[in-house]
């Protein structure tokens, strides 16, 4: 599935795919207040699913703000209350520097290689 998705700064776009029992979503461009929400019920609805080894691929994304942070820390514990988890991929420039500034770099597992991030739900890497 993909979508753009408008928000302030300008769109973001979703693609969604799975690997096994693992859902991997790439975002690009702007993710903010505006928009951010659709990722919260992206996440949510695979949660739904019991779908719950998440990773978000950022590689594509050129900016964050702290509302986007919020949605990423709340669906972490989620995904952690029951059992699951969310990594992010590819997180780099500006996106990165946020997460830098809120001093995040140790709350969220973060991965530069796909299969990498996915091999870890099994302990495997």
């Amino acid at each position: 599935m993909k979508r753009k998705i408008l928000g302030m700064m300008g769109k973001m776009e979703v693609l969604v795919r799975e690997a096994g029992d693992v859902a991997v979503i790439e975002l690009a461009g702007e993710i903010d207040i505006y928009n951010c929400s659709e990722v919260k019920k992206l996440i949510d609805a695979y949660i739904a699913r019991r779908i719950i080894k998440i990773i978000v691929d950022m590689g594509k994304v050129t900016y964050i703000d702290s509302s986007t942070i919020g949605v990423l820390l709340s669906e972490l514990k989620r995904l952690e209350d029951q059992k699951g988890a969310l990594k992010l991929l590819n997180l780099t420039g500006a996106p990165r520097n946020v997460f830098e500034m809120a001093r995040l770099e140790g709350v969220f597992k973060v991965y530069d290689d796909e299969k990498k991030a996915i091999e870890s739900f099994s302990g495997t890497a």
